[in-house]
């Protein structure tokens, strides 16, 4: 006889384990899938780092000392030919991501957690009109397996969500543009001691990683997680061909042994219009929820599990697991992280359109002060003190366009996240606020051209 299950959770890296830890917590019956085994757990290369808020915000107990690698007290971001550095301090941890994902799920496992690992999945099984479990190849045969509930939560294969029908509003693909194809090295120096090794670095230049950044991060004074990212849709040239590149920077010009390297795309746009679909929700780089500017996902994705399991909770406890019983989860996550997360994207566009010797002169001159960085990069917005000192600096300095360029996108990130706190309260006025949205983008595209 066939076990249905509350909660299936498709897929087991940041945000799928966070999902499953916090339902099995709550006592449902829930079932985590994934393709990988132990030894790979949470395999997906990426910098590693989390910021400490991260933790607390998603309901998650303090990190045991185990998983943090190093302690994190600032980030140093540096112009194109490294003649500007800014710093921004704040609290975080560069962890060891293998150790966080078997911490978690075997915490879940002794809460009665059934996980099943090497474990393709094959796809959605879609009855009346929703998704009603998924078809996995367990022994060289498929099987299905159902639920109340469908956690998508892939990563960027999108496994289930890109097998939905596409009159669903859930289905959303998204634009080549809209992602960065990433390649990292883990080294190990032999002859040199990282300065300042709580501090991680990431680097502008868009000849090295165009349309994206380097990263410097490291894990101990002799190791460090350094990589870079490139805009997809450009036709640029692979990451690893200019990792190439830069392996004649300064930093790597030092005897060291790699450990591991890998690449991966990932998605840095808005979130999805819509997480949550007829017995499915998607969250972590399958619903995108990512931090457009640097690709970071983790944070992102651990605060989406929250919501749904909360949400999950309260909507079984009232016998509502429709689509409108399930709708909070996009309500609570738009307001907390979805709305800067759009106006962060509106701010990624305009960036990646700066050549180098533009992102240098806006560094040099802070047209963006220091002191207002780690605001617009956590709250979403340029400061209207930051455009009074910017309309006097670009009016001395004789650059009206970049300063008209300026003056839209801070109207724009404005306007988007006004708009995503404004999310609609229920799936029937979604589609009206999908085409809101799609011509704010296109005026706003439009307007810096």
């Amino acid at each position: 006889m066939s076990t249905t299950y509350d909660v299936i959770v498709a897929g087991l890296g940041p945000a799928g384990t966070v999902a499953v830890w916090h339902l099995a917590k709550r006592r449902f019956k829930v079932l985590g899938v994934d393709m990988r085994d132990w030894s790979t757990l949470w395999g997906k290369p990426c910098g590693d780092a989390l910021g400490a808020h991260h933790v607390k915000e998603a309901g998650l107990p303090p990190l045991p000392s185990h998983i943090i690698k190093n302690n994190v007290t600032a980030i140093d971001i540096y112009s194109p030919g490294e003649t500007t550095r800014y710093r921004v301090h704040g609290k975080g941890y560069i962890i060891n991501r293998h150790a966080l994902g078997e911490w978690l799920l075997k915490d879940a496992l002794n809460h009665d957690a059934e996980i099943w690992f090497k474990t393709p999945i094959i796809g959605p099984i879609i009855e009346g009109g929703r998704v009603v479990g998924i078809y996995v190849k367990r022994a060289g045969r498929i099987e299905e397996v159902r639920a109340r509930l469908v956690i998508e939560a892939t990563g960027f294969s999108r496994v289930l969500r890109l097998k939905l029908p596409k009159s669903w509003p859930v289905y959303e693909d998204i634009d080549p543009t809209d992602v960065n194809i990433a390649y990292r090295e883990i080294i190990e120096y032999e002859d040199y001691e990282i300065e300042e090794p709580n501090v991680i670095r990431i680097y502008l230049d868009q000849e090295i990683a165009p349309g994206g950044y380097w990263w410097y991060f490291p894990e101990s004074k002799h190791a460090v997680n350094v990589g870079l990212g490139v805009q997809g849709g450009k036709g640029y040239p692979s990451p690893k061909s200019l990792y190439e590149k830069l392996k004649r920077h300064p930093l790597l010009n030092h005897r060291y042994r790699v450990l591991n390297a890998a690449g991966a795309p990932l998605p840095t746009r808005r979130p999805s219009n819509t997480m949550v679909g007829p017995g499915i929700v998607v969250i972590g780089d399958a619903g995108y929820t990512v931090n457009p500017l640097h690709g970071g996902g983790m944070g992102y994705g651990f605060r989406a599990a929250y919501f749904t399991a909360t949400v999950f909770e309260e909507a079984y406890n009232n016998d509502k697991l429709d689509e409108e019983g399930l709708w909070p989860i996009n309500t609570l996550y738009m307001k907390a992280i979805g709305a800067k997360q759009a106006a962060l994207d509106i701010f990624r566009i305009f960036l990646q359109r700066l050549d180098n010797d533009d992102i240098r002169y806006g560094m040099e001159k802070r047209l963006i002060p220091e002191s207002d960085v780690y605001y617009t990069s956590s709250e979403g917005d340029i400061t209207v003190s930051t455009l009074e000192k910017l309309g006097i600096i670009l009016r001395g300095l004789r650059r009206p366009s970049l300063l008209a360029k300026l003056k839209v996108v801070a109207d724009y990130m404005k306007k988007v996240k006004e708009h995503y706190m404004n999310y609609p309260q229920k799936p029937s006025d979604l589609e009206v606020w999908i085409r809101r949205l799609k011509d704010m983008y296109e005026r706003y595209q439009t307007q810096l051209e």
